[in-house]
């Protein structure tokens, strides 16, 4: 495989037409030797800040991934809650990579310590509750939270990236932190991390480029998900969600 084709699937409907298009510019800026085009899930949420929207958008994404499934090479969920990792992986063969699950993994093998920097308080316990699902929550010291709704985030505001150095600089300072991430994908595409890397002086690690990276070499090296660790999807009773009858058996 020389070019991989990644789908980078966003589930929700908030997204400007130009901000999707910003969005795919800066995700093949970021990867070499693969094409990225953003997909869209529908019907969802305007924006995943709860548990609630967060299900909902896990159900969009799982149609929407295997709508796609045959037009690409691997999968990677627009989305910092990795909404529908586990079903999109029971329901496609092709890679899908969830970038908080990413980039945690990148977090431990480069910091002992990290901390995550979310956007409200109320996403908090949800940002905590995957720490515990994937296994680190000694090695995540704390999640602080730089108090900006999806929906307001301005890339272009250096208010905002004064906040998330204001406040990584106290999760190095007071909580031992060691590295640092966005835990949200509209703060990891304001790409200014360079810049915080370099005021907060720890790794400020960069889930979008980080989760696209990792399903293009996926994707060339042919590794794909488990099935028995996420077993194929019982098709014959999806027919409701995913339009499809079971696959029909060999011959």
């Amino acid at each position: 495989m020389s070019t991989p084709e990644i789908a980078y699937l966003i589930p929700g409907v908030g997204l400007a037409d130009e901000e999707l298009a910003r969005r795919e510019r800066i995700a093949n800026e970021l990867t070499t030797g693969s094409v990225t085009v953003v997909e869209t899930t529908a019907p969802g949420p305007s924006s995943i800040e709860s548990g609630i929207e967060e299900a909902w958008a896990g159900v969009s994404a799982a149609q929407t991934g295997y709508e796609i499934r045959e037009e690409f090479d691997a999968i990677v969920i627009g989305c910092f809650g990795d909404p529908g990792l586990r079903a999109l992986r029971e329901v496609v063969d092709i890679p899908v990579v969830g970038p908080a699950q990413a980039t945690f993994y990148t977090a431990a093998q480069v910091a002992d310590r990290f901390a995550w920097l979310t956007i409200l308080d109320s996403t908090k316990p949800m940002s905590h509750e995957q720490a515990t699902e994937y296994g680190l929550p000694e090695r995540c010291v704390s999640v602080r939270t730089v108090d900006a709704p999806v929906e307001s985030i301005d890339h272009e505001s250096d208010t905002l990236v004064d906040r998330m150095v204001k406040v990584g600089r106290e999760a190095v300072e007071e909580d031992g932190a060691e590295a640092l991430f966005p835990g949200c994908m509209s703060l990891s595409f304001a790409q200014r991390h360079d810049e915080i890397r370099s005021r907060v002086g720890v790794p400020f690690l960069d889930p979008a480029g980080i989760a696209l990276e990792q399903a293009a070499s996926w994707a060339r090296h042919g590794i794909a998900q488990s099935r028995r660790t996420y077993p194929e999807a019982p098709f014959e009773k999806l027919d409701g969600l995913l339009g499809t009858q079971a696959p029909p058996a060999d011959d």
